[in-house]
């Protein structure tokens, strides 16, 4: 239950609320407790000095001026009051009068409030200095906070109710709000789990690109509709590769079933059959390297040995493993090249270079040429051949793509249609850019360009 991200949402929002309802409350009540106890010091001072006005006020209007004790006796006859008790006492301690029969305490300091327990009551009392003529007397004032008490009572049995309600109700609206927020995340996970490699092609349902939710959700589609071309890619090149692999299987089977059907064959026949089986299982020897080197590239990181090479020896050394080849076919190749040195793993060069340079003798005319130049780190390689249809151009990158003039397996054209895919692959680890640059009745022409020197 609190693995749940809505159960976690309702605890956090709950416990937030509660730190806030609960500083909320103590604020109050001590903010409110504050003011009750200024109100009563004020309340204490003004009736400390109404007293001492009463007190002059008795001894200015009376015919026969009276002692200061007997103006105080008479003062305190008016101020008897249900809260306040007033207590006048001479400097040496003696009473003189008081407005309650009880026998409050009276050493307090001089001009201090001061809250006291008495008599299982609390208390808050004011000293001051009564000055009458040339005597000076002490004037202790007390009021009873039994009202403040019930005040700040009730407004403590008010917090006690009031929070934990306004926390269960907070906890209950949190959860049903968490429930209805996380509800499209619920609906993602229903529709995500009836996803299979079966259907990648579903998309989970998008109500609103704009929130957060919808966000999620769209990134989820964009990673299955890769997971899907990803899928659709292997499915694409398992297919491809069975195919390829067949086709040489099946010569290499029916061939030897040839050579071993009858008894006594002449020795002509028996070495075509070889030569065949033999010209079979290069194809295939190839065809399982290329398959290698591709699913290297495909495992992630792949290891490379780069030093410093040059460009225009790996592409003299290539030429001269084709001449013969080209030679069959009456093709001619002009090699231009300066002097360049680039970082590079020499025998992926070799293998880029190769791959493309076969390509422009298998698919040359008979009786062609081949121009391969190579300036300012980029290498380009023309040939004389039927070129490649326009839609089609943008595919020859594609692994087990062959163009429709090519997909005739002979002795000349007999390519797997992996070559490119790997030289991209190479030229890609080089940072470089392959690309075909031109493709007509005329001939094609790719480049390759590298990286320059900073």
């Amino acid at each position: 239950m609190f693995d749940s991200i809505r159960t976690k949402l309702t605890l956090w929002y709950a416990g937030v609320l509660a730190i806030l309802i609960i500083a909320f409350a103590a604020i109050t009540y001590f903010s409110v407790n504050r003011i009750l106890m200024q109100e009563t010091d004020e309340n204490l001072s003004a009736m400390s000095k109404n007293f001492a006005s009463a007190v002059s006020s008795e001894q200015t209007t009376e015919d026969d001026k009276l002692s200061e004790s007997a103006a105080i006796a008479e003062a305190i006859k008016e101020f008897k009051f249900q809260d306040f008790q007033i207590f006048t006492f001479s400097n040496d301690g003696k009473l003189i009068a008081k407005t309650s029969d009880v026998n409050f305490p009276a050493n307090f300091p001089d001009n201090s409030y001061t809250t006291f327990q008495f008599n299982n009551q609390t208390f808050r009392v004011f000293l001051t200095s009564l000055k009458l003529s040339e005597k000076e007397y002490k004037l202790l004032v007390y009021r009873d906070l039994a009202e403040q008490s019930k005040i700040k009572t009730r407004l403590s049995n008010i917090f006690l109710i009031a929070v934990p309600l306004v926390l269960l109700i907070a906890i209950w609206l949190g959860y049903f709000l968490a429930k209805r927020s996380l509800k499209p995340v619920s609906e993602m996970s229903r529709q995500a789990k009836s996803i299979s490699a079966n259907n990648l092609h579903s998309r989970l349902l998008v109500k609103n690109e704009r929130d957060e939710i919808g966000s999620l959700a769209s990134v989820f589609n964009d990673l299955l509709e890769r997971l899907e071309n990803s899928f659709e890619q292997q499915r694409r090149f398992m297919a491809d590769a069975s195919h390829e692999l067949r086709t040489p299987l099946a010569i290499v089977r029916g061939e030897s079933e040839v050579a071993l059907a009858k008894e006594n064959r002449p020795n002509e026949d028996l070495r075509e059959s070889l030569a065949i089986v033999h010209d079979e299982s290069k194809r295939l020897t190839k065809i399982v390297e290329d398959l290698f080197t591709l699913s290297r590239a495909d495992a992630g990181p792949f290891k490379t040995n780069f030093k410093q090479v040059y460009l225009d020896e790996i592409l003299a050394d290539g030429i001269r493993s084709l001449r013969s080849l080209a030679e069959k076919r009456q093709i001619s190749i002009n090699l231009s090249t300066v002097e360049t040195e680039i970082s590079g793993d020499e025998q992926l060069l070799r293998r880029l270079f190769l791959n493309l340079l076969d390509n422009a003798v298998k698919y040359n005319r008979k009786g062609g040429e081949i121009s391969v130049n190579l300036a300012n780190n980029a290498v380009t390689i023309s040939d004389t051949g039927f070129g490649i249809a326009e839609n089609e151009q943008v595919k020859i990158f594609e692994r087990f793509y062959r163009t429709d003039k090519s997909r005739t397996r002979g002795e000349e054209s007999s390519g797997a249609g992996l070559g490119l895919s790997i030289s991209k692959w190479i030229a890609t680890l080089h940072q470089a850019e392959l690309k075909l640059v031109r493709s007509d009745e005329s001939g094609s022409t790719f480049s390759i360009q590298f990286p320059t020197k900073k």
